[in-house]
């Protein structure tokens, strides 16, 4: 057993010593923050949507929030160049829930709070499996480096009493 260890012991020092870089390194800063104001009665959570970097709900109230980042950095080096939050909604929309029965999208609102530029939007679909019409708040969000899909969904009973909450959310995310 000690002649094992020491076999391991030798094997590790040996490949530790060999491992060193024989190239100049870099350090990567790798991850990014930003930050969304959410309502207290909100919690993080996971499996709403695979491409979002954080969720949050409210099973109580049947509300739903997740968000998307897109780095411009990232976009650029597959040669997606996009100039404006309007032009990114412009692209997302199109797509977004495409197939939905009874699908409305509303007439986006575009501003600008603290240097980052918002559009925002409502739309709704008939969900045949809730059997229900469901009610989504859409903020597509640009800062210096970062477009953000903040997506909040409920159902269309519950738009009137969280439609302020929604679109304040949305319009609170700064990097």
């Amino acid at each position: 057993m000690k002649k094992k260890l020491l076999f391991l012991s030798m094997l590790f020092i040996a490949t530790c010593h060999f491992a060193q870089a024989q190239s100049p390194v870099r350090t990567e800063k790798v991850g990014h923050v930003f930050s969304i104001s959410v309502p207290e009665y909100m919690v993080r959570t996971l499996g709403i949507s695979d491409a979002a970097c954080v969720q949050f709900k409210n099973d109580e109230k049947e509300i739903y929030t997740y968000i998307i980042e897109d780095s411009k950095a990232d976009l650029a080096l597959v040669d997606i160049k996009i100039a404006s939050a309007k032009d990114f909604y412009d692209e997302f929309v199109k797509d977004f829930l495409l197939n939905a029965k009874e699908r409305n999208i509303g007439t986006p609102k575009t501003f600008e709070k603290d240097g980052v530029n918002f559009v925002q939007v409502e739309a709704t679909y008939y969900d045949k499996d809730a059997k229900t019409k469901i009610y989504y708040n859409i903020t597509i969000a640009e800062t210096k480096g970062y477009f953000y899909k903040i997506l909040t969904f409920t159902s269309e009973a519950n738009k009137t009493k969280l439609r302020d909450e929604l679109f304040l959310m949305g319009a609170s995310i700064r990097d």
